[in-house]
C-alpha cells in the first residue's frame, strides 16, 4: 500500500508541474506583447492517426480477421482522405506498416510535433458473440467493468516491452489498483476530446449505420501520455460474426474511414469557429482536379450543411450553379471508392447518383446501374 501511495504522490507532483507549465504557456500566448507572433492566413493543423497494435502484437484475431491489419487499413484510408481533400491538415501516422510501436512512443510522436488531434483506431473483442457496435473512448476513470476490461486489453501490449515497469512507472495493466492513478488526472483536453468523440459516435450511428455504444471513459495509457485532444475508437467487434465480415470488407473499412473523416472536418470547423481562428477546412475542389462524389439533390434555396435533411451524412459539399444549390457527399479521388457508398446513400436518397466534379461543375456518370 505504501508503494501505491508513493506513486500517487509522485503523479500528483507531475501533474502540478504540468499545470504550472500550461499556465505559463497560456499567459505567454495571450500576453499582448507577443500578439505579433500570431499567424495570419490559413493555419496548418496536424492530426496523428494511430493504427493500434502491429508487428509482434496482432491484437484480436478471429478467423481471418486480424485487428492489426484491419485498423492499419482504416488508418491509411483516413489519411488518404484527409490528404486528398484538406490542404491545411497535415497527417502523421504512428505506423504505416506492419511493425510494433510501443504505446509511449505513439504518444511521443504526437507530442514532439505538437499535434492538434490524436486518433487511435482499434477493433474490439468480447466473449459474447452477440455484443456489437462502435464505441469511442476518452481518457478517464472506468465507470463499468466492461470499460476496465477494454482498457486492460489495450494496455496489456506494454508487457511486450522489456522495460515496461520503468517506462510506465510501475504500471501493471492487469492489476485493477494500478488504475487508481486515473482518478488523479484532470485532463486539460477532456472537454475537446469529448466534443470530438460525440461527433464521431453521431456519425457512426447516422452515417455508417453502426450500432451506437456511445462515448465512454477508461484508463488508456496511450491517451494518458498525449498532450492534445485524443480519442480511442473501437470500430467494431471481431467476435460478432456480422461485424467481423463488415470489417474484413474493403467497403466496410472505407465506410468507417469516411465516418471518421467527416467527424474530423465537422469537429475542426466547430472548434475553430468558436475560437475565431483563421483555420478553415477546405470544402471546394481545386481547379482542374477531377474528383467523384454522390449527388444527393438540387435545391432552389440554400440548406445548412448540418441540416437534418442530410440524415447525419458528413461532410456535405455545396455547389452553386445557375442559382441552384447542389449538395454532394463522399467525395473522393477515385470512382470505385465513391461507388462503394452509393447503395447505402440510396436508402435515404433513392434518386442519388455519382457525378464527376471539375472546376465546381458536375457531370452525372453513374446511377448504380450503368454509366452515363
Amino acid at each position: 500500500m505504501r508503494s501505491i501511495l508513493d506513486k500517487m504522490s509522485a503523479i500528483r507532483k507531475k501533474f502540478v508541474l504540468q499545470n504550472w507549465v500550461c499556465l505559463f504557456i497560456i499567459f505567454f500566448c495571450v500576453n499582448p506583447t507577443v500578439v505579433a507572433l500570431r499567424v495570419n492566413g490559413p493555419v496548418t493543423k496536424t492530426v496523428v492517426i494511430d493504427a493500434g497494435h502491429g508487428g509482434k502484437d496482432p491484437g484480436s484475431i478471429v478467423g481471418a480477421a486480424k485487428e492489426k491489419n484491419i485498423v492499419l487499413d482504416i488508418a491509411l484510408k483516413l489519411g488518404r482522405l484527409i490528404r486528398q481533400n484538406q490542404k491545411n491538415i497535415k497527417v502523421v501516422y504512428t505506423r504505416d506498416g506492419d511493425y510494433y510501436v510501443p504505446l509511449m512512443d505513439r504518444a511521443q510522436i504526437a507530442n514532439k510535433i505538437n499535434a492538434n488531434l490524436f486518433i487511435s483506431i482499434h477493433a474490439n473483442y468480447c466473449a459474447s458473440p452477440a455484443i456489437n457496435g462502435t464505441e469511442t473512448y476518452v481518457l478517464g476513470l472506468h465507470r463499468t467493468e466492461d470499460n476496465l476490461n477494454v482498457a486492460k486489453k489495450e494496455n496489456s501490449v506494454i508487457l511486450l516491452e522489456d522495460d515496461y515497469t520503468t517506462r510506465y512507472e510501475g504500471f501493471n495493466p492487469n492489476l485493477s489498483e494500478s488504475y487508481i492513478m486515473f482518478e488523479l488526472i484532470q485532463d486539460t483536453y477532456l472537454d475537446q476530446s469529448l466534443k470530438f468523440a460525440t461527433i464521431l459516435q453521431s456519425n457512426f450511428k447516422n452515417q455508417a449505420q453502426r450500432h451506437d455504444r456511445e462515448v465512454r471513459q477508461a484508463g488508456f495509457l496511450v491517451l494518458r501520455e498525449t498532450a492534445m485532444p485524443s480519442v480511442l475508437i473501437e470500430t467494431g467487434y471481431l467476435s460478432n460474426k456480422k461485424e467481423n465480415s463488415f470489417l474484413l470488407s474493403d467497403s466496410g473499412r472505407s465506410e468507417i474511414a469516411h465516418s471518421i473523416y467527416g467527424s474530423l472536418v465537422k469537429y475542426l470547423n466547430k472548434i475553430d469557429a468558436k475560437n475565431e481562428n483563421t483555420f478553415t477546412v477546405d470544402n471546394a475542389t481545386s481547379d482542374n482536379k477531377v474528383t467523384y462524389a454522390i449527388q444527393l439533390g438540387v435545391f432552389s434555396k440554400r440548406i445548412g450543411l448540418d441540416s437534418k435533411v442530410f440524415k447525419g451524412i458528413s461532410p456535405i459539399k455545396e455547389l452553386i450553379n445557375n442559382g441552384k444549390y447542389k449538395y454532394l457527399c463522399y467525395e473522393s479521388g477515385t470512382l470505385n471508392e465513391t461507388k462503394a457508398y452509393l447503395s447505402a446513400v440510396t436508402k435515404f436518397f433513392p434518386d442519388a447518383f455519382i457525378v464527376s466534379v471539375k472546376n465546381n461543375q458536375t457531370r452525372m456518370i453513374w446511377d448504380g446501374k450503368r454509366k452515363k
